[in-house]
């Protein structure tokens, strides 16, 4: 096992799930399939109106850094809880986990633990309400310094961006681990939020991160093009490795040298596309920090992503190791 860690950061945030008909959405006033930022408030108005079955640690960055300890790579967080229930959940799973994560809680009086109630329909449909929560409440001084100091590879979310706290940092964090010789890499996290900060993301290739992941959607939005020549013309004079996920279609990994397309696993049974990119993610980069090859570090992504989404849920459920060593893939060394 590598001696150093790769760190995610990013919003602590736990999923609460709940099972509604579609006339009980139409109450409520949420838009089908939407996506939306709510305050606490307005979360307890909706959840007085259903009944929260089950309660998840979530969270973009979270998922990928659960992922990545699930591969038996040791792994750090950082982010900001409430001292309430929901933080002590979210706490819990990356104890189990062994992962490391220095948080010292906000008042969940004024900051709550952020969480995002998921309204199920009968026909799988999911409808989402975010309370950003303590997330946002994350700075400078939660960069733990001795966890940093182990890092090897830090990982964040573009909707660090959103906090202009939690930005500084993760700059001042990214500082850090390159000037030990570390790596940074970074996900867009959606086309809205590259719109939002898209001056800020193109600086970042400057010098700033060594590895970028996007989906096509926001690959589009922040360069102007998805197709593979396009890419590879935009990474010239870079040091960027770039890896660009497609869907059933594959990945582009992309660098100053060109750009070559790794085919995705083949699944039949997809429950559930929730956590796949998180879940690619946590394949590609414990593999890239292993010192795997990208196009490789790719294929172990997309079998990643493949244990995923045969369940509910975006964190692995089944053993990831096992699957990878039935490809001859198991590259962690314990």
């Amino acid at each position: 096992m590598s001696s150093t860690l790769i760190t995610g950061m990013g919003a602590a945030l736990v999923d609460l799930f709940a099972n509604v008909s579609d006339q009980q959405l139409q109450e409520l006033g949420s838009a089908k399939a939407s996506m939306s930022l709510i305050d606490a408030a307005q979360s307890v108005r909706l959840q007085a109106g259903v009944e929260v079955h089950s309660q998840r640690p979530g969270g973009s960055a979270a998922n990928t850094v659960a992922g990545i300890a699930a591969l038996g790579q040791s792994a750090g967080f950082l982010g900001k809880t409430g001292d309430d229930a929901l933080g002590q959940i979210f706490s819990d799973a990356f104890e189990a986990l062994n992962v490391s994560f220095p948080v010292t809680p906000c008042d969940a009086s004024q900051h709550p633990t952020g969480h995002c109630l998921v309204l199920i329909t009968p026909d799988a449909e999911r409808t989402m309400h975010t309370v950003l929560g303590a997330s946002v409440m994350t700075a400078r001084d939660d960069m733990d310094g001795e966890l940093l100091s182990r890092t090897g590879l830090l990982f964040s979310e573009g909707y660090v961006w959103d906090s202009p706290s939690a930005r500084d940092g993760f700059l001042s964090a990214a500082q850090s681990v390159r000037a030990q010789g570390g790596k940074v890499a970074f996900s867009l996290a959606d086309g809205f939020c590259v719109e939002r900060h898209h001056a800020d993301f193109l600086a970042l290739l400057d010098g700033q991160v060594d590895i970028v992941l996007a989906n096509k959607v926001e690959a589009e939005a922040l360069f102007g093009c998805n197709d593979a020549a396009g890419l590879a013309a935009k990474m010239q004079g870079t040091d960027v490795l770039l890896s660009v996920t497609l869907g059933a279609e594959g990945a582009l990994i992309i660098d100053a040298t060109g750009a070559r397309l790794v085919a995705a696993e083949r699944v039949s049974d997809v429950v559930d596309l929730t956590g796949a990119g998180d879940q690619y993610a946590a394949g590609f980069l414990a593999a890239l920090h292993n010192g795997v090859s990208p196009e490789k570090a790719a294929h172990i992504g997309h079998l990643a992503a493949s244990e995923v989404i045969r369940h509910i849920g975006p964190r692995p459920q089944s053993d990831v190791r096992a699957l990878l060593a039935k490809h001859g893939l198991d590259f962690i060394q314990n």
